[in-house]
C-alpha cells in the first residue's frame, strides 16, 4: 500500500498484543515509530523490537488520564522530529457491568480509557497535522460500541468515538488529514487456549477468531495512500460478528 515510509508514527497503547503488532507493521512498512504507554517495561521492549528491524524508534510511559503528561509526551516527540503524520490510538477497557453495578470509579475508568486518551492525543497532536496539511489518524474501538446486555459503560465511551472520528474528520479534510476508526471483534492474542478460541468462533459467523495481524493490516490501510479519499469511516474487523452484535453475548 505504501506511504508511510518516513512518516512518524505514533501509537497509544501497546501493552497488548495489537498495539505491539501495529507498531512493528509500522516499522516493516519504514516509518519511524514513537510508542506511548503507561507501561515503561513494555514500552520499551517495543522499542527494541522495532530498532531491531533498523528502524528508528522512541518510547514514552504515558499516564493517559492527564492531560499534561500527555502534551508534554506530545511536545518531547515534535521536538525529535519536527511533526507527527500518524496516530494511532489503542488503549481499550473492555471489562463491563450492568448499570447498576457500574460505580464511579469503573465508569471513570472506562472513560479515562476509552474516550479521554483518544480525545487528549487527538487534542495535541490532530492541530499540527493540519498546520502541516498531512496526517492520518486512525482510531481503535471496540464491537461493544454497538451495545449489549451488561456492557453499559464499555458501549457509552467506546461510542464516543465514533463521535469525534467523524466530527475531527469533517474538521480536517480540507487540510488533506484523515480520521478514520477500527472497530475489533473478537481478537486472539497468544494467551488465548485453542479451548476459549473455539468457543469464541463458535460466535462468529466465520467461524475463526481474528488475529492481531488482522487489525493491524486494517490500521496500515487507513494510515497509507490507498486510503487518502477515506475519511470519517468506521472499518469493522470481526468476521461479521457486527451484523448481530447484540444477539450473540
Amino acid at each position: 500500500m505504501g506511504g508511510i515510509k518516513d512518516k512518524v508514527a505514533v501509537v497509544s497503547g501497546v501493552t497488548n498484543e495489537i498495539g505491539e503488532t501495529i507498531s512493528l507493521r509500522f516499522a516493516d512498512e519504514g516509518a519511524k515509530v514513537v510508542v506511548c504507554d503507561i507501561d515503561q517495561q513494555r514500552v520499551d521492549t517495543i522499542v527494541e523490537k522495532i530498532k531491531g528491524k533498523n528502524q528508528q524508534a522512541m518510547g514514552f510511559a504515558v499516564n493517559f488520564s492527564d492531560p499534561e503528561n500527555v502534551k508534554k509526551t506530545i511536545d518531547e516527540i515534535t521536538d525529535k522530529f519536527g511533526a507527527i503524520d500518524v496516530l494511532v490510538n489503542n488503549l481499550d477497557e473492555s471489562q463491563g457491568w450492568e448499570i447498576a453495578d457500574v460505580t464511579d470509579e469503573r465508569w471513570e475508568k472506562s472513560l479515562a480509557a476509552n474516550m479521554n486518551a483518544v480525545f487528549y492525543f487527538c487534542r495535541e497532536i490532530v492541530p499540527g497535522m493540519r498546520k502541516n496539511q498531512y496526517g492520518r489518524v486512525i482510531n481503535i474501538s471496540g464491537i461493544d460500541y454497538l451495545g449489549g446486555p451488561g456492557k453499559s459503560n464499555c458501549s457509552a465511551t467506546k461510542a464516543a468515538v465514533f463521535g469525534l472520528t467523524r466530527s475531527l474528520a469533517l474538521e480536517s479534510a480540507k487540510d488533506n488529514v484523515t480520521i478514520n476508526c477500527v472497530i475489533k471483534g473478537d481478537i486472539a492474542g497468544s494467551d488465548i487456549s485453542e479451548e476459549q478460541s473455539e468457543k469464541m468462533a463458535a460466535r462468529i459467523p466465520v467461524k475463526k477468531v481474528g488475529k492481531p495481524e488482522d487489525v493491524a493490516m486494517a490500521v496500515n490501510f487507513f494510515a497509507s495512500e490507498s486510503a487518502k479519499y477515506v475519511t470519517g469511516q468506521m472499518l469493522f474487523v470481526c468476521g461479521g460478528k457486527s451484523l448481530y452484535s447484540s444477539m450473540s453475548v
